[in-house]
């Protein structure tokens, strides 16, 4: 990657050692993801194209030379030498003073490739990005999900504790005891579960970010960001949205693409500057040279259809162009309805369920106090245990979710990376050409 990539990760706050924030971690995945580095060289590559068709407006200098054995006849009678070495040098000077708009036609469109290239490096550091905080989330809830069958395992193995006592005492049956380590065998193939999820996380973590998950802190979703409505989320994606923006830009490319092809129905004017300097040239000895400064003029009368297949050829490309940008703006408007609607419903969603895990904790209480009072059976507070473990988890599944996507949301319009707060090279952020109003 060229030396002006500044390095993402040296621009963020310092952290206490061993712990990685989300934004951390995501300026982490930028910094060395092949992907990001893939389409940032093909950013440049473009820039250098729009450079190198630019310098078709400045003269061209060719200088030319050559050496070798000449045999020449003549039936004029003139004294020649039959056999010579030949030499010649010259110098050739091009100004192309009209060419039918061709060069600056062929500039605009590199230059608007060259911003659809840099449109798609953000887009695809947006998009790593909410990969990294799909992960990151998903991690923390696999960690809260352990912890969360941690203390289910310790729980039904104080039940068996307790049972086993009472069954030594003649309190509880047989039927109970195994009931309550089929409970405890359970939780712990559960947690086994919930470990192997864990392990697959950090590998997709370490893949994404390059480093492994350690010491994850909790988020912050900055709400200010967040639209109030659907319909305000629909305008800040057209608007903001780098896939909509590149469309765009291909578009002005695919109409500076006809313009090029046009050029070819006008004449090619230049003026030209020839010197030459030769020796024992023609069966003459001896040296010569000649200079001339001359106005020439190329047309091309017939081509076989060529020229008017490219410029048809172009148009079509420009209607593609069109099609694409309106496809991409319908998925855009889809893809934030989407979010928009995941978004406030597992809001709401998560009201219900803290009422799910508080009253279930309370049925558990009431369910174990009446089963030492012989009124409830172990069957009733097993199954009460299982109702308070699955209320907390639906709560933690349904948390996470709605914070990813809070982010989901963020990226269908535009603002996650400005909402981590992600400081991108300057060349990331300077426009090529900027002529959006389609």
């Amino acid at each position: 990657m060229s030396r002006k990539f500044i390095p993402l990760a040296c621009l963020m706050l310092v952290q206490p050692a061993l712990a990685i924030t989300l934004e951390e971690s995501i300026a982490h995945a930028i910094d060395n993801n092949p992907l990001i580095k893939q389409q940032y060289a093909k950013y440049e590559s473009y820039v250098r194209d729009m450079d190198a068709a630019g310098s078709n407006y400045y003269p061209q200098v060719n200088l030319h030379g050559g050496i070798g054995y000449e045999d020449t006849q003549y039936n004029s009678g003139q004294k020649i030498d039959e056999q010579l070495t030949r030499k010649e040098i010259g110098v050739k000077v091009t100004q192309n003073l009209f060419n039918g708009f061709e060069d600056v036609s062929e500039e605009d469109r590199l230059a608007f490739e060259a911003e659809s290239e840099r449109l798609g490096l953000l887009s695809d550091a947006e998009n790593l990005a909410l990969d990294v905080a799909r992960v990151y989330l998903e991690l923390l809830k696999a960690q809260q999900f352990i912890e969360l069958t941690e203390r289910n395992v310790q729980d039904h193995e104080r039940v068996l504790a307790d049972i086993e006592v009472r069954q030594s005492q003649g309190l509880s049956s047989k039927s109970d005891l195994a009931q309550i380590r089929s409970r405890v065998a359970t939780a712990k193939s559960s947690l086994i579960v919930a470990n192997n999820n864990l392990m697959d996380k950090r590998v997709e973590y370490l893949r994404l970010v390059g480093v492994r998950p350690e010491g994850l802190i909790e988020p912050k979703v900055d709400s200010l960001l967040l639209p109030v409505d659907e319909d305000m989320a629909v305008q800040n994606a057209i608007k903001n949205n780098p896939e909509i923006r590149i469309a765009l830009a291909d578009l002005e490319a695919a109409n500076h693409e006809i313009t090029r092809e046009s050029s070819s129905f006008y004449p090619e004017v230049n003026l030209e500057l020839h010197a030459n300097y030769n020796d024992d040239m023609g069966g003459f000895e001896g040296r010569d040279s000649d200079a001339r400064i001359m106005l020439t003029m190329s047309y091309d009368i017939f081509s076989g259809g060529n020229t008017v297949s490219k410029k048809e050829s172009a148009i079509w490309r420009k209607e593609e162009a069109r099609s694409i940008r309106l496809r991409t703006e319908q998925q855009v408007s889809e893809g934030v309805r989407l979010a928009w609607n995941s978004w406030s419903m597992q809001q709401q969603q998560l009201e219900w369920l803290q009422q799910n895990v508080d009253a279930a904790k309370q049925a558990e209480s009431g369910y174990i106090e009446q089963f030492k009072l012989n009124r409830r059976s172990l069957l009733d507070v097993l199954d009460a245990k299982v109702e308070l473990f699955l209320a907390r988890k639906s709560y933690i599944d349904t948390f996470y979710n709605q914070r990813l996507a809070s982010y989901r949301l963020l990226n269908a319009t535009g603002q996650l990376g400005y909402a981590m707060r992600l400081a991108y090279p300057e060349q990331w952020k300077t426009e090529v050409i900027n002529n959006e109003q389609d």
